[in-house]
């Protein structure tokens, strides 16, 4: 009983305790502080362009931060500081990233009590924003209202070390309701070496690739159909004055039948497109691979520094699905994505035979496994661009983003994309946390950047290392704008060649890399991750299957596509004959050579479809798959038979007529097929027809009568071997068979005949006695 006495009067002791502490505050007139939160939106704090990434000892420091008010609730007057800590240096690469991430281990960072620059903030609306700019002066200012506030002294000079600094942006405020409200998000600035005594040591090397290529093709309804019923080539074999041009014709038509295509860029991609283009003429640094077929929408070729697999294809997911998958049957063979094949696309769209560009097949979807290393030096490329699997990072430091990995076809260089620093030049955030902080804006990506290289630097200063950045697929001009911009003017970077990074020595080869390479999953393997233990990967392995699934269904929808369209070609155009064959046998019938162009454009655009469906995008894919198949029911809706009109036969046997059209630019050779629903009215079916380019063709059905009645005929157009072309056409048919002819006469007379003789016997026969 005392110990419980004693327990009770304890928890009394602290209650009252509490109760005077709070009593306390409120006398005191402390008011409580809230965070960004309330119940309908936050206060937040975001960097803008304008924002500077480096301190260089004689510019300013220039801050542009937009306050954002998504509360219900106005905020008064506030103040904006940027703090930050000049003597600190971040020392690996995790501490910088949790910084990013808006939290730290260090309890240095914990409160950075420089201010670097102020500025007054006006009220905000619910709902409002207010951008301000703080400024830094480099040297005194004679303003009294300068933001600076070390007197004589600017607050740059302590910055006194180069490398990266830690900035913590906050902004301080109150409701309507007199709470104190407060928002921060962290960043970085980085000091240069500018004016410093900083011992010389190699610069790191940066090589920016950006993968020229197309993500995000349109396909105009009126192109497939222009392509369905006009020969595109055809032009092409003709001189000014419409005649033939002979050989040097027929090469043109040739080249524009192998290069026939249905896709084509959207004005806003060309906007960007052409912006793009001239960034790269102001920043020849940026290392171009470019995909052969895009060049072709550029108005002028630009400078590039290796060819790509063309249409940026998937090779690594077919290589490792080649022996599963019907590529072969959907018309998707090696000699499409060859080194070799690139090669001459690009003599043919730029006429220079002379260069030959080295050939680096770059990432899509699927990972470069060792089988589809493998794949792609047997097919002719020298290098291999990885996005993913194959970071050569450790935890301590970076290392040259080349390896050497040895396989059956031989060895196959590995050029492994920076992860950080190519997220951030894609216009990313390096994680969702960093996100919500100032990597949410472009501005601080780029001070990120910034920052991030500069560590990389320091912290193996003394070696020589190249590292690959990517800017992605879906590069804007802005972004490879200010990105060059910046780092133009990084005295410890070096922007390399795409040619200095494969001259490198790797960072691992031999046994090691191949071991490396052995730990990468294929797409399937990917997909049967047992992540039962962690539900991150857990949704990482269902997102893999369901891209494997889709994938995997886009090349059976295309086997299918490519299927009718060879049907289309072999057994409904119209062939010639060629005659005696010099032996004593009849020759073979074979297409025209127009005819054969013709079918060769439409194979040409269908593989152009077909390679450009294999991205990283979900929505181009489906989009092109589904103009593949386009191509391929608008062969045969091209020919059709109309619905005829329906016919009362009062006779025996009547004729039926019937149109057959070919919208194609050739002629196609159908059988004319039709049958009835009644034994008792029968219809002539199984005559063959041409039908000539852009014409109608009429022909007769001849139909035959036993008895009265009714029946629908249906009609359909079938190819040499017997498949359906058409859809089927149905016509109604009403017999009401008449006397009109001998036979009819003949049956009548023995009808009278026989009632006759019953009239006859009738009054002539012999009654029964008991009757």
């Amino acid at each position: 009983m005392p110990g419980r006495a004693l327990r009770r009067l304890r928890v009394f002791v602290d209650v009252c305790l509490a109760m005077m502490i709070a009593l306390a505050m409120v006398f005191a007139g402390v008011t409580p502080t809230y965070a960004a939160d309330d119940a309908t939106g936050k206060v937040s704090v975001s960097l803008e362009s304008g924002t500077s990434a480096t301190i260089n000892g004689t510019d300013d420091y220039t801050a542009v931060v937009t306050i954002t008010n998504g509360t219900n609730s106005m905020l008064a007057s506030g103040e904006v500081k940027v703090l930050t800590n000049p003597k600190y240096s971040f020392n690996s690469s995790s501490l910088m990233q949790s910084w990013a991430d808006g939290s730290t281990s260090d309890a240095r960072l914990r409160r950075l009590n420089t201010t670097l620059a102020t500025a007054t903030v006006d009220s905000i609306e619910a709902g409002g924003s207010r951008t301000v700019t703080l400024t830094a002066h480099a040297k005194p200012s004679s303003d009294s209202s300068s933001s600076d506030s070390n007197g004589s002294d600017s607050v740059l000079d302590q910055f006194t070390s180069w490398g990266a600094k830690p900035l913590n942006i906050t902004y301080a405020s109150q409701n309507s309701d007199g709470d104190n409200v407060t928002a921060n998000i962290h960043s970085f600035v980085t000091r240069t070496q500018d004016g410093l005594n900083v011992d010389s040591t190699p610069q790191l090397g940066l090589t920016m690739a950006l993968p020229l290529a197309g993500s995000d093709w349109q396909v105009s309804t009126n192109d497939v159909q222009n392509l369905l019923t006009h020969d595109q080539s055809a032009s092409a074999t003709s001189d000014g004055n419409g005649s033939d041009a002979s050989g040097n014709g027929n090469d043109s038509a040739d080249a524009a039948a192998k290069s026939a295509t249905v896709t084509s860029l959207t004005a806003k991609q060309r906007r960007n497109q052409s912006a793009l283009a001239s960034a790269l003429r102001r920043h020849t640094a940026v290392q171009t691979v470019a995909d052969s077929s895009y060049l072709t929408t550029f108005s002028g070729t630009p400078q590039i520094a290796a060819l790509m697999q063309p249409r940026g294809f998937d090779l690594a997911f077919q290589s490792q699905t080649a022996d599963s998958l019907p590529w072969k049957d959907a018309g998707l063979t090696d000699d499409l994505w060859k080194a070799s094949t690139a090669t001459d696309l690009y003599h043919s769209v730029t006429g220079d035979e002379k260069t030959t560009p080295a050939t680096v097949a770059w990432q899509s979807t699927a990972s470069w496994t060792t089988t589809a290393l493998t794949a792609a030096k047997s097919q002719g490329y020298s290098a291999v661009v990885a996005e993913t699997d194959y970071d050569t990072d450790s935890p301590t430091a970076v290392h040259t983003s080349k390896m050497v990995v040895p396989t059956n076809a031989g060895d196959m260089t590995v050029l492994t994309t920076q992860r950080d620093l190519s997220a951030l030049a894609q216009d990313s955030a390096t994680s969702t946390d960093a996100k919500a902080q100032a990597e949410g804006t472009t501005a601080g990506r780029m001070a990120r950047f910034v920052a991030q290289s500069a560590f990389y630097q320091m912290e193996r200063p003394y070696e020589d290392r190249t590292l690959l950045v990517s800017f992605g697929t879906n590069a804007s001009a802005t972004t490879v704008e200010s990105l060059m911009t910046q780092l133009e003017s990084c005295s410890w970077l070096k922007l390399a060649s795409l040619d200095d990074l494969m001259q490198a020595q790797p960072s691992i080869s031999g046994d090691d890399a191949a071991e490396r390479a052995s730990e990468v999953p294929s797409m399937a393997e990917a997909a049967n991750t047992d992540a039962d233990s962690n539900p991150s990967d857990s949704d990482n392995a269902n997102a893999t299957a369901a891209t494997a699934e889709r994938l995997s269904g886009q090349v059976s929808t295309l086997r299918d596509a490519y299927a009718e369209i060879t049907r289309f070609a072999d057994n409904v155009l119209a062939k010639d004959s060629t005659g005696d064959s010099g032996n004593g046998t009849d020759g073979t019938a074979k297409l025209s050579d127009s005819a054969a162009r013709w079918v060769t454009s439409l194979r040409s655009a269908y593989a152009d479809l077909a390679l450009k469906a294999f991205s990283s995008s979900k929505t181009n894919d489906q989009r092109l798959v589904k103009a593949a198949g386009r191509i391929a029911n608008g062969l045969f809706s091209g020919v059709s038979v109309a619905k005829p009109d329906s016919i009362n036969i009062v006779s025996q046997s009547a004729s039926m007529p019937v149109t057959i059209a070919n919208s194609h630019p050739y002629a196609v050779r159908v059988r004319l097929m039709a049958g009835t629903d009644s034994e008792q009215i029968v219809s002539s079916s199984g005559e063959e027809l041409t039908i000539p380019a852009n014409s109608e063709v009429q022909s007769t059905l001849t139909i035959r009568v036993l008895s009265s009645g009714t029946a629908t005929v249906t009609i359909q157009l079938q190819d040499a071997n017997g498949q359906p072309i058409s859809d089927t056409a149905e016509a109604k048919i009403t017999s009401v068979l008449q006397i009109n002819d001998w036979s009819g006469y003949a049956i009548l007379a023995l009808a009278v005949l026989l009632g006759l003789l019953g009239l006859w016997r009738q009054f002539h026969r012999v009654k029964d006695p008991d009757e």
